[in-house]
């Protein structure tokens, strides 16, 4: 079968506000060599994936700057606009039944477009499993990593143990979302709980045969607009996509299926940039323990997070502290403090001041 990739690139990343805004979110953050992470995901994708067959999910307000982002990388046909942010069931419905109407069958990949690897080979590697061993079973496979450290803010897969470490394929047991710190450190002293890297890989038939089951709104309302006509402007299709739910298809989709997964464990290296303390681990640190993208000019700087846009960051006996900014605005807070940011911004909106956000 012919393998087809799909980023899901429509999230506006509210926990790295000020960097990651409605109109330009996380995905298009410059990392390594300056490139986005959007594009650093598609150069890793297209060593397994031809450019062609490579395809971006994104919502109608960032299709432009999507656009302009990928222009030289993928086909513009190849990238699909979301009326409006509905989870990632409507997307991978809407991407998975547009595509099956195109090519007939095939096995497709879905991957976050703000992950962030630096081990491309063994990344190739696991996704290259995942797609042999969908086709294999006809079913749906994702990709875990094992835990580095105790995290909160990631989704475990419990995975079934293995008595030889060469076996990279397990089948799935359960998921257990975002747990506490307590927890998780039990987690990761297990073999069999790993992080949920949010990539999914399947046949295109199960995919939908899956979806049909488990969230029938989503099938029936996408599938019945997409015969009609294959627009994603068309009025019938917004009509559609207004009246789905949003809900995510782990929640709609994996966790009730879960025992009939299968789950890669993979050994690259992984972080979904969750947060700015987070996006601050692909900068080197000086020799203050300080990480600096920017301008940045400070006296008795420790430990630090600082991160400029457009603008120069001058600082005085600060230790330990996230300090990131654009020209509008600035956030100042502990760095163990930096998965408040979301709160935050729940509550600019709350006061009325969507303009900075």
């Amino acid at each position: 079968m012919q393998k087809y990739a799909v980023l899901m690139a429509g999230g506006s990343g509210t926990r790295l506000w000020p960097l990651s805004k409605e109109t330009s979110p996380k995905q298009f953050i410059p990392v390594e060599d300056d490139c986005p992470m959007l594009v650093l995901t598609i150069k890793r994708l297209c060593k397994i994936v031809q450019p062609e067959q490579c395809f971006i999910i994104t919502s109608r307000l960032l299709t432009d700057i999507t656009k302009k982002t990928v222009c030289e990388l993928i086909p513009e046909v190849n990238i699909l606009s979301e009326p409006e942010r509905k989870n990632t069931a409507a997307c991978i419905a809407f991407a998975t039944l547009l595509l099956q109407k195109r090519y007939k069958e095939g096995v497709l990949c879905f991957v976050p477009a703000d992950g962030y690897v630096k081990d491309t080979e063994k990344y190739a590697e696991a996704l290259q499993l995942a797609f042999d061993t969908a086709e294999q079973t006809n079913g749906i496979v994702i990709i875990g990593v094992k835990p580095s450290y105790p995290a909160d803010g990631y989704g475990y897969i419990h995975v079934e143990p293995v008595k030889d470490d060469s076996v990279k394929t397990s089948r799935v047991l359960s998921f257990i979302e975002k747990p506490p710190v307590q927890v998780a450190q039990e987690l990761i002293l297990s073999d069999d709980y790993l992080w949920n890297c949010g990539i999914v890989v399947g046949t295109m038939d199960a995919i939908i045969r899956n979806i049909k089951e488990h969230i029938p709104e989503h099938y029936y309302k996408l599938a019945e607009a997409l015969e009609r006509e294959e627009n994603e402007a068309s009025d019938l299709f917004m009509q559609a996509y207004r009246e789905l739910q949003n809900i995510s298809f782990d929640n709609g989709v994996l966790e009730k299926c879960a025992q009939s997964l299968y789950a890669i464990r993979a050994s690259f290296d992984w972080d979904d940039i969750g947060s700015i303390d987070a996006l601050a681990k692909t900068l080197e640190s000086d020799a203050e323990g300080n990480r600096v993208k920017g301008r940045h000019i400070g006296i008795n700087t420790k430990n630090s997070v600082i991160y400029g846009k457009d603008i120069a960051i001058c600082t005085i006996d600060v230790d330990n502290l996230i300090v990131a900014g654009t020209k509008d605005e600035v956030l100042v807070c502990p760095r163990d403090k930096s998965q408040q940011v979301k709160i935050l911004v729940d509550k600019l909106k709350q006061q009325g001041h969507e303009d900075l956000l």
